[in-house]
């Protein structure tokens, strides 16, 4: 691993050419600067204040993970977008579990579990092998799909109806498209630069998506609150504990609950089957071996929970396409202490950034890192916090399991009837908002199952972080 090459922070027109062209692209900034610096790179935290003590620090590597990631009372969790005026509705529906912190975060999180403990999740998977199969039900052989598109509508559909329990389908793809816009707008460049509520301003039409995306949101708890009052699912849970006991959780915080779990929910899942079924589709001969052990165990059926472990490539394929191309690039805390991190004192109000791309890439960990190499797992365990692709410590994401279980029960189904060839002259740039996306989505062609033929090389960024066979 790099070590450390400097105590100093960076200074000067570095600052702004770095922070313009991470919020164009982040991977590359990542990259150059771990490669430049080492492990660790500083920035003054306010360019505009000569004497503040405050840094912006990126730190890279297992080590620094762990202590960011492990000391909770000292590294803040901060949210994923801006924060947006006190009492707006974008301030609302922005703040869930991802952004809390403390008491306040265990207590969420208590509220929570029940529907993400594993045994709970075991009992999902009826319903998500029912709405994939319903899914590739629609597809024919000889038509190109956006393959991104086909898996976000799968995941809306799993999240809304496992863990919302909402069935009206056009309602929830409506609050997925317009939960799509506000990410969209609230990593648009302009509104970390310009964040005035002025006609004209992309901060002030971010407010108003908010305000739409607050009472569609509101609606869906309305209506579930009137459906049930004995669901499992998680909307119905935190509602019996609001009317149960309302200082456990207030009206807006249910509402920035469910606003940031139905995000996260389908958004991360939705990019791992993409990049997957992508990868898949670039290596024949990992396909064909995968297909084999599919075959062997699964005749063509559905997996049961009890089945997976018996598909050790199954779940090594998956983990292999989360390390290489991981749904979340990188995360931040704030400092909410003074406290030391490598050579830097970090004051009160300092920000620390870790990234998962750039720890699953180091190849003194994993050799050859760029290379899609599924077996490196069947005799590797890495470092401890080597492997965050969903976070670590006590904030370890709460949704894995259910992620891992959707995972494995959707590309069986998807593999075992159909293979899917990139469509001729695609090109797959990266865009990123809260998880790396193909910007123009994923044409592939759908063929018949045992279809063998070349893989068709796209053009775009993707070569830079994945190697691709010529």
């Amino acid at each position: 691993m790099n070590p450390q090459r400097a105590a100093n922070p960076i200074r000067g027109a570095k600052v702004w050419s770095c922070a313009a062209k991470f919020i164009r692209d982040p991977i590359p900034v990542l990259r150059s600067l771990h490669q430049e610096h080492g492990s660790l790179v500083a920035f003054p935290n306010d360019p505009f204040r000569q004497f503040d003590p405050r840094l912006y620090v990126m730190a890279f590597g297992p080590e620094y993970n762990e202590q960011i990631l492990t000391n909770t009372e000292v590294f803040k969790a901060r949210g994923i977008v801006p924060q947006g005026p006190a009492g707006s509705a974008h301030q609302i529906v922005r703040f869930g579990l991802i952004s809390m912190n403390g008491e306040q975060h265990r207590r969420h999180r208590s509220l929570l579990m029940p529907a993400f403990h594993r045994s709970a999740v075991d009992g999902y998977r009826d319903t998500m092998a029912m709405l994939t199969t319903h899914l590739v039900d629609q597809w024919r052989v000889g038509e190109t799909r956006d393959i991104s598109r086909d898996m976000r509508d799968l995941a809306l559909d799993v999240s809304s109806m496992v863990l919302f329990g909402y069935s009206e389908k056009e309602s929830y793809r409506q609050l997925g498209r317009l939960i799509e816009r506000w990410m969209a707008t609230s990593f648009s460049p302009k509104i970390w630069f310009f964040q005035w509520d002025l006609p004209g301003f992309p901060f002030r039409r971010l407010l108003r998506l908010a305000e739409e995306l607050d009472r569609e949101v509101r609606r869906m708890i309305h209506q579930r609150r009137k459906e049930s009052h004995d669901g499992d699912d998680v909307i119905s849970m935190l509602i019996r504990a609001h009317d149960q006991d309302n200082g456990a959780m207030t009206e807006d915080e249910l509402v920035g609950e469910v606003s940031i779990l139905f995000t996260a929910a389908h958004e991360t899942n939705t990019v791992a089957l993409t990049w997957t079924l992508f990868l898949l589709s670039q290596h024949p001969k990992i396909l064909s071996d995968l297909l084999e052990e599919l075959d062997g165990e699964l005749h063509g059926d559905a997996p049961r929970v009890d089945q997976f472990d018996r598909l050790p490539l199954l779940e090594w394929v998956i983990k292999e396409s989360m390390r290489i191309l991981p749904p979340v690039a990188w995360g931040t805390r704030a400092v909410d202490q003074p406290t030391q991190l490598g050579p830097f004192e970090l004051p009160k109000g300092s920000r620390v950034l870790y990234s998962q791309y750039i720890t699953h890439n180091l190849p003194d960990i994993y050799p050859n890192p760029r290379r899609f190499h599924p077996e490196r797992w069947s005799s590797f365990a890495p470092p401890p916090y080597a492997y965050i692709p969903f976070g670590g410590g006590p904030r370890l994401c709460i949704g894995y399991a259910f992620s891992m279980t959707f995972l494995r029960i959707a590309l069986p189904i998807i593999l075992q009837r159909y293979n899917l060839a990139l469509a001729p002259g695609t090109r797959i740039d990266r865009t990123y908002q809260v998880t790396i996306a193909p910007k123009y989505g994923m044409p592939m062609v759908v063929q018949a199952k045992g279809t063998r033929s070349k893989p068709i090389r796209p053009e775009g960024t993707i070569h830079d972080m994945v190697a691709l066979d010529s």
